[in-house]
């Protein structure tokens, strides 16, 4: 009795499970979220802090290095990093694991207890904590070609009416501003005019103090009061300066006879920006402000963008006049292009495999009744997603195409054996049953061993694992379903079906029937040449084995040579540029380079929209540095030709952009991240560690990164290493005569207030403009302070009211130091990216530059990667011990199957000839072996295992009925080679889609159809003769027959 006997007797109940299979799936599909990744980086928190008028290494001694020890103590912490830059800091922390919302509440619970110790304009403006990724999903340009507004305007505008929206909506991390910053109200001193009324820049900040304040004053008749108290009267009075006028009649300073000095009277008042640090310019060269929308962490990039268009679209009508909006970038397009190719590849993988099975099988019937696993076990796979809290993305559609071609081989082995016994007379009922008696233990085992090869998948930790995880559960679900349907609904649709005498066939169809007859009689033709072969190779089992041995000699070195990467870089049409000019380059210099940039980048045509931002970079903002944002053609409006990739326009934009600036600085190019939430940058990103302890001055520490970045250009391998940083920016050193300052009676916290206040902008205290609060800034006039020496024009009060000029008290001596510096875990670190030469994998070039350092022996340095390049390395030999440990878990679950520690290693030997096929088909295309591909060594171990099942299991059961072994195996060969054929090539029809994938996300689709193709084609063919020779030989020496052996 077979397990299929129950479902034999009652068709209906067979033909009800498998109805609820495919409607329980259904159900679930419709509740699945589609997106192109699930949430792989892990959670990001960061803490952000502003200190107007501060150097770098002054917020690092005074904010970040307080901070980072406040924050280093917290749980799941995985990597603590910050950046300090003038006027402000901002430490990042990455997770391990836990959610992001308690993540974020224990950050921000430690940063308040940290807050009081803080520097004074510090803590006056609180921390910012925030949980999102760091790269952008969305960059919205906003530019006016009418002329009629100015920035202050579109910023104004952009933040009413887009970014609070925006901010509010789920999944959004943060909303920024780029190329402006939010409204603040601006007082533009000037210091003749100070002096001329014997005032002093803090003197006026205290005046705005005294007069701008929120009037709080009780209640008339508020409780405690007299009982016969019949009312209360809620006291009011406007104790805010509402508006510009207001705040220029602000009273600074009475003059006697009724005269006064007024705000007005020292300055202008303005509503202008907070910071005036970056400027930027769209592809046209339009004047723009831009709104950079990062998505907050675990949440999905479609919806997000979906919901950012919806609201958008909702206050388009109150758009200004002549006020554009461009997308400049929109990570969502790329993802719905990769999505739409996927279910291409699986609407094709389907139709493919069944014109396999009706060519192979050449029978109607039969090819439909085994095509009804398709859509079974890929439908019943959505329940289990669901339950998981899986989504429909890329990694789930690269499971289910996978699946395509395998679900259909256990139904293909049961109906092709019972459609054979049919032929040869048996009633077809009886043939159901028999052949179920023989091939129930086979397709529960090739089961079992595609689905526990997935189990050391769960154990992987972090990234990787998430990335492994959803493509196990798609496989894992469809062989699950798979397996049920072809033990129940196949053979009794085979038992019902197959007897029934069917009306001959319309004429126009009989052409079609020849057909289907000429392809079966091909298959049963390969039968006869097959066993002339399989003689031969028999009888040289030793040239065999000797072969065999070969192979495995080959597929060891191949392995070892094969370059190993991460995840592959795919063409998302997106291109990033930094724009890095000498040390102490004005803003205006940024701009102008920048416009000869995009003047370049306007004549390529395949270059859509563009926003070019000077004063900013990615990580830290300086006024010699600059970003780009550049958007192409969707790919399939640019085609699939490799000039037209995305990597052939960075290629040839490079050398323009070089040449355009001539040798005025640098530019550098990238392409995203193939994984978001890694970093805004590709190549190899790392961080050159400080572990001196303090003995290393940051002038030393830049000569170890750039004797690291040249000892690494060396090797021949990169196009660049190189890193930002530089300790040696232009800036001038204010000396104060500390003697002096004492005999005139000043302090030294008087002397810094007035030249902070001057040239850093102070904020004094907050009012109201069209009911949002805006921050009330004060500094001296451009103009009065672009030269050095302005700085000695300044006056200082002393300790008897005094007016000091700060001339007698310090001197201005040429400096240089940094214009940020960088912490990775609490120790100072610099930045160092790599960008690979064509043909170099990602793997290697980590191993490479581990060696560049070791080869070095610097005591004070270490390496640390950071990003996706960090997930890598920690990946490290985990492939190989996953695919030991999968190998592994087969041969035990085989071994408690067949109750036998000899047979699982007779199945398993075609496992190392699926190894060289991959080998070979990774070199043949110039690939490398990365985590799909990984994911493709994984399904050929059960692939490999399932053609060695078929034939062991029937040339056991007939040594069981006393039939020599060399018999046994030679009937089980020949029988089982048309299953064989038709699920080898069903399989492999089911990835020609994945092999020969074009359009967005094809790499990706590349690399694992290249493995699983290249790896079943080669195990397929050897082991239909390896295999038999080597059960001959080890189940001859266990039952003693050794003779046989010659």
């Amino acid at each position: 009795m077979s397990v299929s006997d129950p479902f034999l007797k009652r068709p209906l109940l067979t033909l009800v499970v498998s109805i609820l299979i495919v409607l329980a799936g259904l159900v679930s599909l419709s509740g699945l979220e589609i997106e192109n990744l699930p949430p792989i980086a892990p959670t990001r928190v960061s803490v952000s802090a502003s200190y107007p008028g501060a150097s770098a290494e002054v917020v690092e001694q005074g904010v970040t290095d307080l901070l980072e020890r406040q924050l280093n103590s917290l749980e799941r912490l995985d990597t603590l990093t910050s950046t300090s830059t003038a006027n402000g800091a901002s430490v990042s922390l990455r997770f391990r694991s836990g959610s992001g919302e308690l993540n974020q509440i224990n950050v921000q619970n430690e940063a308040a207890l940290i807050t009081r110790r803080l520097p004074q304009p510090v803590s006056r403006q609180g921390l910012r904590v925030r949980r999102s990724g760091n790269d952008l999903l969305m960059v919205l340009s906003f530019s006016d070609s009418s002329g009629n507004y100015d920035r202050a305007f579109i910023s104004g505008w952009l933040e009413r009416q887009v970014r609070d929206p925006l901010q509010r909506l789920d999944g959004v991390g943060e909303v920024v501003l780029f190329g402006s910053s939010e409204l603040a109200y601006r007082i533009w001193l000037d210091p003749t005019q100070l002096n001329r009324f014997d005032l002093t820049i803090d003197e006026v900040n205290q005046a705005l103090r005294r007069e701008n304040v929120l009037a709080a004053l009780g209640q008339v008749g508020d409780a405690p009061a007299p009982a016969d108290q019949q009312y209360t009267l809620p006291l009011r009075m406007e104790g805010r300066l509402r508006s510009q006028r207001e705040l220029e009649n602000l009273l600074v300073k009475p003059l006697g006879g009724g005269n006064s000095v007024r705000l007005r009277d020292l300055g202008r008042v303005s509503l202008g920006e907070e910071r005036y640090g970056s400027v930027a310019r769209n592809l046209q060269g339009q004047p723009t402000v831009a709104v950079g929308i990062f998505q907050r962490d675990g949440s999905n990039a479609l919806l997000v963008s979906q919901q950012v268009k919806a609201a958008l679209d909702r206050v388009s009508l109150d758009f200004p006049p002549g006020l554009e909006i461009q997308y400049i970038v929109d990570v969502a397009d790329n993802v719905r292009e990769s999505i739409d190719q996927a279910f291409d590849a699986l609407r094709d993988a389907v139709l493919l495999v069944f014109a396999v099975l009706l060519l192979g099988l050449g029978n109607g019937r039969l090819a439909l009744i085994t095509a009804v696993a398709v859509p079974v076990a890929l439908i019943g796979s959505f329940t289990l997603l669901k339950l998981s809290g899986g989504t429909i993305n890329t990694l789930t559609l690269f499971g289910l195409v996978l699946a395509t071609g395998v679900v259909v081989d256990d139904a293909i082995v049961v109906s092709e054996d019972i459609g054979r016994r049919i032929e040869l007379g048996e009633p077809p009922l009886r043939a159901a049953r028999h052949a179920m008696q023989e091939l129930g233990g086979a397709v529960i085992a090739t089961s079992l061993v595609l689905i526990v090869v997935f189990l050391p998948v769960l154990l992987i930790p972090g990234s990787l694992g998430r990335l492994y995880q959803p493509i196990a559960l798609v496989i894992s679900s469809t062989i699950l379903f798979s397996t049920i349907n072809a033990l129940t609904f196949t053979p009794v649709a085979s038992a019902v079906l197959l007897g029934r005498q069917l009306p001959p066939p319309p004429a126009f169809l009989l052409r079609f029937r020849r057909l289907l007859d000429r392809s079966s009689a091909w298959l049963e033709g390969l039968h006869r040449p097959y066993e002339r072969a399989l003689e031969w190779v028999l009888r040289h089992r030793r040239g065999t084995l000797a072969v065999l041995v070969l192979g495995l000699l080959l597929t060891g070195l191949g392995l070892r040579a094969l370059p190993t990467g991460f995840i592959p870089q795919e063409d998302v049409g997106q291109i990033r540029g930094v724009l890095l000019l000498p040390e102490g380059a004005s803003l205006a210099r940024s701009q102008a380079a920048m416009r000869k940039l995009q003047e370049v980048v306007a004549q390529e045509p395949l270059i859509r929209t563009g926003n070019f931002y000077a004063g900013r970079s990615f990580g830290d903002s300086a006024p010699n540095k600059g970003i780009f944002f550049l958007r192409l053609d969707y790919l399939s409006e640019r085609g699939t030709s490799p000039a037209n990739s995305t990597s052939a326009v960075l290629d040839r934009l490079g050398p323009k952009l070089r040449q355009a600036l001539n040798g005025e600085g640098q530019v550098f190019l990238t392409q995203p991240l193939p994984v978001r939430g890694f970093g805004s940058e590709g190549g190899i990103s790392l961080n050159l560690l400080d572990v001196s302890g303090g003995a290393m001055s940051l002038q030393q520490f830049a000569q170890e990164a750039e004797a690291f970045s040249k000892a690494a250009m060396a090797t021949g391998q990169f196009r660049r290493v190189g890193s930002r940083f530089s300790a040696n920016a232009p800036s001038m050193q204010v000396v104060p005569d500390r003697e002096r300052m004492a005999a005139v009676g000043v302090n030294l916290q008087e002397l810094v207030s007035v030249i902070g206040d001057s040239f850093g902008s102070t904020y004094v205290n907050d009012t109201f403009e069209d009911a949002r609060v805006r921050r009330i800034l004060v500094q001296l006039e451009g103009d009065e302070r672009s030269r050095p020496e302005d700085v000695l024009r300044l006056t200082v009060r002393n300790n008897d009211g005094e007016l000091i000029p700060l001339s007698t008290l310090v001197r201005l001596e040429p400096s240089t130091g940094p214009t940020s510096i960088t912490h990775a875990e609490l120790s100072r670190s610099i930045s160092i990216r790599a960008a690979l030469k064509p043909g170099v994998s990602s793997g290697q070039a980590i191993a490479l530059l581990e060696q560049v350092q070791a080869n070095r022996n610097s005591p004070v340095t270490e390496l640390m990667f950071t990003g996706l390049s960090r997930e890598e390395q920690r990946a490290g030999g985990g492939t190989w011990q996953l695919f030991g440990l999968g190998l592994l878990v087969v041969y035990l679950v085989l071994a408690a199957l067949y109750e036998s520690a000899i047979d699982p290693l007779v199945i398993l030997v075609t496992v190392p000839l699926a190894l060289l096929g991959v080998v070979v088909g990774l070199a043949s295309r110039g690939l490398f072996l990365d985590v799909y591909g990984q994911v493709g060594v994984l399904v050929l171990i059960s692939l490999a295992a399932k053609n060695g099942i078929l034939i062991v299991e029937f040339a056991n059961q007939r040594v069981k009925d006393g039939h020599p072994v060399s018999l046994a195996i030679r009937e089980a060969a020949r029988l089982r080679l048309r299953p064989i054929l038709l699920t080898g090539i069903s399989s492999l029809a089911g990835f020609l889609p994945l092999l020969l994938a074009r359009g967005a996300g094809a790499a990706s689709r590349i690399s694992i159809g290249t493995v699983v193709f290249s790896g079943l084609l080669v195990s397929t063919a050897l082991s239909l003769f390896v295999l038999p020779v080597i059960y001959e030989v080890i189940k001859s020496w266990e039952t003693g027959d050794r003779r046989k052996l010659g």
